[in-house]
């Protein structure tokens, strides 16, 4: 069966001005492809392996899956397929492949003399590759059944948010304002944004370059890549690499002695710009903080009122990067107690 794959190019060109030096070093001027994908195949797998259905409850009865097993892990396939923008369901088997002799998350790919890291799965759990193979192989007979509610159902909402996100990039280039504010240039030359309505919520990957969400009641593409295109910005193996810096392994000292990890401090560094870049763009209100979804006795609820309080002073001193920015002030979260 022909399947359906839909993909929108839009060229970012980026010419920022110098600034502080990341650890990465080198000017911050950058071009970036975007491309805006949409995929029958992605959705289907979060439906074949989750079962989820969105805001689309008649799913459920309209496309039965019978007596097909779900999966426990939550594994990076469905982003793969959307980013590979496969054409028939076969080309899934190859996809599931890599998880046949896999042993960690992220696993490293050669390619041109290059080196490339890819997240498989989102904890370090793995799937159990026979079990994984298993459920894709029983759900090509349902696939049929789902394409056809796809292309009546989800694929007119996916596109229309597609479609306010090419505005969205006219109108404010969410990926420019973002390097601008890090002060740190993107480390990938292509993005793939991927409008997933049957998404569990968000996601990124490192190879290829791309994040992935379900749908917006109001579409808001600087949301998206304030949160997740942070996340590759500073990712540990192919981004800017935070855990590196300094500061960094204080900071994780202080935030694991409060019952934290170090992952808490990156997410909340990706929540203060979900917001925070939304704000630059004029789709979320000013006056709105993300710090009052936590309380402030849990490391992130800490970590994120101090990246609000400290913000005026990080956006008069350009000295620092934002990495830089996120460990000074996690560090400040955490002051030594008075005895």
């Amino acid at each position: 069966m022909n399947g359906y794959r839909k993909a929108f190019w839009v060229l970012l060109f980026v010419a920022l001005p110098v600034m502080a030096q990341s650890q990465a070093g080198g000017e911050h001027k950058h071009a970036v492809e975007v491309r805006f994908v949409e995929s029958p195949y992605a959705d289907y797998l979060f439906y074949l392996l989750y079962r989820s259905t969105g805001e689309f409850s008649q799913l459920e009865t309209a496309v039965p899956m019978g007596k097909i097993p779900s999966l426990d892990q939550l594994i990076s396939l469905s982003e793969q397929a959307a980013s590979a923008q496969i054409s028939d369901y076969h080309q899934l088997y190859s996809l599931i492949n890599q998880y046949r002799r896999a042993t960690n998350a992220i696993v490293s790919i050669s390619k041109s003399g290059r080196t490339y890291f890819r997240k498989i799965a989102f904890s370090d759990e793995l799937p159990s590759y026979p079990q994984l193979s298993d459920i894709v192989h029983q759900g090509e007979a349902v696939y049929p059944d789902f394409r056809s509610f796809w292309e009546k159902n989800i694929a007119p909402a996916e596109q229309h948010q597609i479609e306010v996100w090419k505005q969205q990039v006219s109108e404010c280039s969410p990926l420019d304002k973002l390097q601008e504010v890090e002060r740190l240039a993107f480390p990938f030359s292509k993005l793939d944004v991927g409008s997933i309505a049957l998404h569990l919520s968000g996601s990124g990957n490192t190879y290829p370059a791309g994040v992935y969400t379900g749908l917006f009641k109001k579409p808001n593409l600087a949301w998206v890549i304030g949160h997740e295109a942070t996340h590759l910005m500073v990712d540990q193996h192919a981004g800017h690499k935070w855990r590196s810096y300094p500061l960094a392994e204080r900071a994780i000292e202080l935030v694991s002695q409060h019952g934290g990890q170090a992952n808490d401090i990156e997410e909340s560094l990706a929540l203060f710009m979900q917001v925070t870049l939304s704000q630059m763009c004029g789709y979320t209100e000013s006056t709105r903080r993300i710090s009052d979804k936590f309380s402030a006795d849990t490391p992130t609820g800490a970590i994120l009122r101090s990246l609000e309080a400290g913000w005026p002073e990080y956006q008069a001193n350009h000295n620092q990067n934002i990495i830089q920015y996120l460990l000074r002030q996690t560090i400040a979260s955490f002051p030594p107690s008075s005895k």
